[in-house]
């Protein structure tokens, strides 16, 4: 005979263990930084080829990173869109006067190619699954601007697995400024709270500044309470941490 009263005292335990929200970073951590590089490529081929200008690929893009440079480097103080930095960084080498038709095309291209071929992390499925299935709140925390994030999760197949994506044009300032993690908390009612990232100054520090736990994904960390090899081996902190 089945024991009812055990059965609903089951099923509210494990109701309760799962007490945990996870925050994760996308670029290194969720996605494969090979392929985000990629895309990157491709995107100032196409643009270097829609344009007629007179560089290969690699030295348009050489010239939109040091464009963008400093800009990236402030952006925990201020945020500029990278979409608008890019068209910005292309108009100084075309060898025409750009209209407004061309100026969004540039912006556009930089979500498709990047949507187009971006990839996930070895193993970053199955690890997205687990942590969805053992977090009570799943929320993104990234430092890209907010069309570029929604086209690539949707591409990538991975959006639904967020109940809140934050991002440094939503807050207008960038990790680790502790305005981007604050933003993200309002979503969250568990503990712990627990991020996820590549970066020791961008993810590390911005969580920690903000009393979460810091699950650092690559080389060795002086400040976080975790180093992991990948984001599949961070699974087994974080069912430690299950309350």
């Amino acid at each position: 005979m089945v024991n009812i009263k055990f059965m609903a005292k089951v099923k509210t335990m494990v109701h309760i263990s799962i007490n945990m929200d996870v925050f994760l970073d996308m670029t290194g951590t969720i996605t494969d930084m090979e392929s985000e590089n990629m895309a990157f490529l491709k995107m100032c081929e196409a643009i270097g080829k829609r344009f007629n200008i007179q560089m290969d690929g690699k030295k348009i893009m050489e010239h939109i990173l040091r464009y963008r440079k400093p800009f990236m480097e402030n952006r925990h103080k201020e945020y500029y869109p990278i979409r608008n930095l890019i068209a910005k960084a292309i108009e100084e080498i075309v060898p025409k006067r750009l209209c407004s038709s061309d100026v969004f095309w540039i912006i556009d291209s930089y979500s498709y190619y990047h949507a187009r071929y971006v990839k996930l992390g070895p193993g970053a499925l199955e690890a997205l699954k687990e942590i969805r299935n053992i977090s009570e709140h799943m929320g993104l925390i990234t430092d890209a601007d907010t069309p570029y994030t929604n086209k690539v999760l949707e591409a990538l197949g991975i959006k639904h697995f967020f109940d809140s994506i934050t991002t440094a044009e939503d807050a207008g300032v960038g990790k680790p400024n502790p305005k981007i993690f604050k933003m993200a908390l309002r979503h969250s009612k568990s503990n712990p709270k627990v991020y996820i990232g590549d970066s020791e100054f961008r993810d590390v520090k911005g969580a920690k500044d903000v009393g979460m736990i810091a699950i650092k994904i690559g080389n060795n960390s002086t400040e976080a309470d975790y180093t992991v090899p990948s984001l599949k081996d961070a699974i087994k902190i974080l069912k430690t941490l299950i309350r």
